[in-house]
């Protein structure tokens, strides 16, 4: 059982069991918001759990997309899959679909328009492959490319099928123009791509003097000059047009002058190794930026580009470091998403350019913004994480607090305001406020993750205090009335904790337990149990799995601990799990790695099968032959009870279940030390028993054979007596060196 000390030190750790430190987390191996990557925290609103969680479930409450949480095995009592932490058996990218040549909606208009035109629609070339061959690289080079991150925020974002699809509806819905003077335009359109050679395309059209088609020329001129960086020459293009009366053309140059403000400020942010620089953006063209895009939105508040201008004005703000107007625009886009990938992707970006900014662009720390009470919330819990006000970053304390209380109760958030106000006790320790500040909840609405916080944080209180009985019919009280699965896991992972804290653990196992993630189980059969309990589950267990589980691990201590006749008893109940688990996600309790068939006999050592050498220590525990052997089998089989499929993301239960010394790890130094301090053992026996204890140190000086450590000189002397007094031995002349 885990040391009652660590309890209320692990329960503050659990509350959010498997989070990061940081505010943002991300693994070079499952990036957050990607695909296949799920959410690694538990279902509470806690100060360690990364923001993005955070904002993810609270914002998503009303909306129910549920993005980016883990599936539910189809069985939970036969799997150990379910747990709140990274899934490292998860592939970060979809297996590749088969290719197709079906058209997509854009290029099959795209053709279409294409036609009427009187073009030929094999000739539109990939935006990008037509932007990277102008640039220099070869048509192989440019196919092989790949749009980074950084590509989807520069001005070339805009030269796609999309843009390219509208350019030519606006010429095909303009009767004052000609099947010449649209053929011609669109030829140009598509040449457009910053160079000096479509320059001159552009340039070459010939059109009458006054004409309508003279704006669309003048457009693909300021098009032109905005992918070439020229961006004064495209803003005076653009300023021109916004008078025009072609409607298109005047919403687009609207549109396009805050897009070339923007990419001027942003022509020389560049950081010492070429990365962008928010810091070094011209913030005198930024604020062109943002006063083009609310003019922009004032004369077409849903017009074709406004959502893309609303997209902008983040990024303008952004680039301005306006922390209150990006805050707020954040909390109207949360408001407003309509799927889960959109919701995803602006919990990403939030936290990127405004919640972690101190981290991902060394800006000054994001503390609080009026009328944003969600991001304001979220940050506040991270800052929470040093609470020890010593200056070395900003003081969440009760006079903080009060100051954001009027923000909260005017966006009427005041729920969430208290809510922080019981985490700052909690971050103080003062376990009796939050116990004392929380009723126990006689129902629990559906997706109310405020709710359920408030009730995981009151059976924390009680835990943190060892009030073991309140804490155990807290979590079953919750657990009757929560019907969400996620919750209804961090409810059994809090039950079984709180059993294992009151030494009882055989609770856990009972015909009506409510703990039944095997997960959960096997972690503590493997770390908890007794060789009795562990007996009655291999025999009794729900499932193969679980008596498989709890059978390996019986078998192995009743080794690593001496009880060689009960192995020989226990071995029996393996015919009666059929067929066997052959399960990849079990081969850490593999029960034919018992049939150890021992060694060859024209080996150095011979060893018997396992069964016989067991036998044997049954009869005899100092033999030392069948010791040897018997570390034999541990050394080539690997044979131990381990925790890496079971430990971690199991909130408080890890920590509950935590030992420094574990129960079913063979001691193989000491066996071997058992033979060497035997003065009746076979020289054959002790040669190999001290080349085996030297060897346990090769080659990197540290012990890899288990058991208590022991000093260079005693190793020296083991190497000094192989060679000295069995020097005609195969070990002591196999053996060069000691470590």
């Amino acid at each position: 059982m885990a040391p009652k000390s660590h309890l209320a030190l692990g329960v503050c750790l659990a509350f959010a069991a498997s989070a990061p430190a940081l505010a943002s987390f991300d693994m070079d191996y499952c990036p957050w918001g990607h695909a296949g990557c799920f959410i690694v925290s538990p279902p509470v609103l806690a100060i360690n759990t990364d923001t993005r969680d955070n904002l993810l479930r609270l914002v998503d409450e009303p909306k129910n997309f549920t993005p980016l949480r883990q599936p539910v095995p189809a069985d939970i009592t036969r799997s150990r899959d379910f747990y709140f932490g990274i899934h490292m058996d998860n592939p970060t990218s979809q297996p590749p679909t088969a290719t197709t040549t079906a058209e997509t909606p854009v290029e099959e208009t795209l053709h279409h328009q294409m036609t009427a035109l009187g073009l030929d629609p094999d000739a539109a070339t990939d935006a990008v492959l037509q932007r990277m061959t102008a640039q220099g690289a070869d048509l192989q080079e440019a196919s092989n490319a790949t749009i980074q991150q950084d590509e989807l925020e520069n001005r070339f974002v805009s030269r796609n099928d999309e843009t390219l699809s509208a350019f030519f509806a606006a010429l095909l819905a303009d009767t004052s123009l000609s099947h010449e003077q649209r053929q011609a335009l669109a030829k140009a359109r598509m040449a457009v791509n910053g160079t000096e050679a479509s320059e001159q395309t552009v340039k070459a059209l010939s059109f009458p003097q006054g004409s309508p088609a003279q704006g669309f020329q003048a457009y693909l001129q300021g098009a032109n000059a905005f992918y070439a960086g020229d961006f004064d020459a495209a803003g005076q293009i653009f300023t021109t047009l916004k008078t025009s009366q072609q409607p298109w053309l005047a919403e687009t140059a609207s549109y396009m002058l805050m897009r070339n403000a923007l990419n001027a400020s942003s022509a020389n942010a560049n950081g010492e190794y070429g990365d962008f620089d928010v810091h070094k953006v011209d913030k005198a063209l930024a604020q062109q930026a943002r006063e083009a895009a609310e003019s922009y939105l004032k004369t077409w508040p849903t017009g074709r580009y406004a959502d893309s201008a609303q997209g902008m004005l983040r990024r303008i703000n952004w680039y301005l470091q306006d922390g209150n107007a990006l805050a707020k625009l954040y909390e109207q886009a949360l408001a407003q998403t309509e799927n889960a990938d959109a919701l995803v992707d602006i919990i990403a970006e939030s936290d990127n350019k405004l919640i972690s900014q101190d981290l991902t662009w060394g800006s000054d720390a994001f503390l609080t913004a009026p009328d944003a009470s969600l991001l304001t919330f979220v940050q506040t819990l991270r800052l929470m994480r040093n609470n020890t006000c010593d200056g070395r970053s900003h003081c969440v304390d009760q006079a903080w607090l009060d100051s954001l209380k009027a923000d909260f109760e005017k966006n009427k958030h005041a729920d969430l305001w208290n809510y922080l106000r019981l985490m700052l006790a909690w971050s103080k320790q003062d376990y009796a406020t939050v116990q004392n500040a929380i009723t126990p909840a006689p129902s629990l609405p559906p997706h109310n993750i405020l709710a359920f916080s408030e009730q995981v944080l009151y059976g924390d209180a009680l835990m943190a205090q060892k009030q073991w009985p309140a804490a155990q019919a807290h979590w079953l009280h919750l657990l009757d009335l929560s019907k969400d699965v996620e919750q209804q896991q961090l409810l059994q992972a809090k039950l079984a904790a709180t059993l294992v804290e009151s030494d009882a653990q055989a609770q856990i196992f009972a015909a009506d337990s409510r703990v039944t993630n095997l997960r959960y189980r096997s972690l503590v059969l493997k770390t908890q149990a007794s060789r009795e309990l562990l007996r009655q589950q291999a025999t009794h267990g729900p499932n193969k799995e679980e008596r498989t589980i709890a059978l390996h691990t019986l078998l192995t201590r009743d080794l690593t601990e001496g009880h060689y006749a009960d192995w020989l008893q226990d071995m029996s109940l393996v015919a009666a799990i059929t067929p066997p688990v052959a399960d990849e996600a079990f081969d850490d309790v593999k029960l034919s790695t018992f049939g150890w068939k021992g060694t060859e006999k024209e080996t150095a050592y011979f060893c018997a099968p396992l069964e016989t050498t067991v036998t044997t220590l049954s009869q005899k525990a100092h033999d030392a032959h069948a010791l040897n052997c018997l570390g034999e089998f541990f050394r080539t089989t690997q044979t131990r009870v381990t925790l890496e499929k079971d430990r971690g993301g199991n909130d408080v239960l890890d920590v509950a279940t935590h030992a420094e010394e574990r129960p079913g790890v063979p001691h193989r130094l000491a066996i071997y030390q058992q033979v060497i301090a035997d003065a009746k053992a076979e020289p054959e026996d002790k040669s190999y028993a001290l080349y085996r204890a030297v060897m346990c140190y090769a080659p990197s000086g540290y012990n890899d054979c288990g058991g208590k450590d022991v000093d260079k000189a005693v190793r020296k002397a083991w190497f000094q007596q192989l060679k000295s007094r069995y020097p005609g031995s195969v070990w002591a002349r196999d053996l060069k060196y000691y470590w």
